[in-house]
């Protein structure tokens, strides 16, 4: 079990586990007045859970993943914790979705080994590659299901920059903001946090840095998580 501040998650189950990549995200997306809230790939839940804990009572959370044992995961923790009546669970594959309403916000922590050798982990390499779904899919849905004023917000390594933009810029989608992520100060960016929004915005452009050159938490990244992390 993973506790945080107001929650707790088990994730031993689910094909994704709580990582750094989720956490930053679910730290990161801006969730302003938000009514409804889609999580794509939900894993154990964590991102939906962060959605919640930020989002007013009458924000509604669903979340979808294509694992089963995944979606039992999650129903467990959303029923766990002090939002539960506020979150859901569904097993659907995101091409097949459809909502009865549309969404303020996507939040997902895609797959993104492309096209290179596969994880040993059945389960989770079905987690982790584009074979289950792809920048354009996942774009394309967002189109879908979003409001007009609606955005997606997804974390991926720097390696999938081109195919990322090219992807929301299809779906017509327009870049509010990119954030770059480097693991310790002065090393190479490794991550890029993403919004892309329905409608025309000024991209916000900014970088994150997670650890200094000691290896210390940096004040920028200990700011962002610590309303979630209890050793912040």
């Amino acid at each position: 079990m993973f506790r945080f501040k107001q929650f707790s998650v088990e994730h031993d189950r689910s094909s994704m586990k709580v990582g750094t990549d989720g956490v930053l995200l679910g730290a990161w997306a801006r969730l302003d007045e938000v009514g409804r809230v889609l999580d794509v790939g939900t894993g154990c839940g964590v991102i939906a859970l962060m959605a919640a804990q930020r989002t007013p009572d009458s924000c509604h959370i669903d979340a979808i993943d294509i694992d089963q044992a995944s979606v039992l995961e999650a129903s467990g923790n959303f029923a766990h914790s002090p939002w539960a009546s506020r979150l859901t669970a569904q097993l659907i594959d995101l091409n097949d979705y459809g909502a009865a309403q549309p969404y303020d916000v996507i939040v997902t922590n895609p797959p993104y080994y492309q096209e290179e050798v596969l994880p040993p982990d059945a389960v989770r390499s079905a987690a982790r590659h584009t074979h289950s779904l792809n920048f354009d899919q996942l774009m394309q849905a967002a189109a879908r299901l979003l409001t007009p004023q609606g955005s997606i917000a997804l974390v991926t390594p720097v390696e999938a920059r081109d195919a990322v933009q090219v992807a929301a810029t299809f779906a017509g989608l327009h870049l509010w903001r990119l954030t770059t992520v480097h693991s310790i100060e002065g090393g190479p960016a490794k991550r890029l946090l993403w919004q892309w929004s329905k409608r025309p915005h000024t991209t916000q452009r900014d970088t994150l840095t997670i650890h200094d050159h000691q290896g210390n938490y940096t004040p920028q990244y200990t700011a962002l998580c610590r309303p979630f992390y209890l050793k912040f």
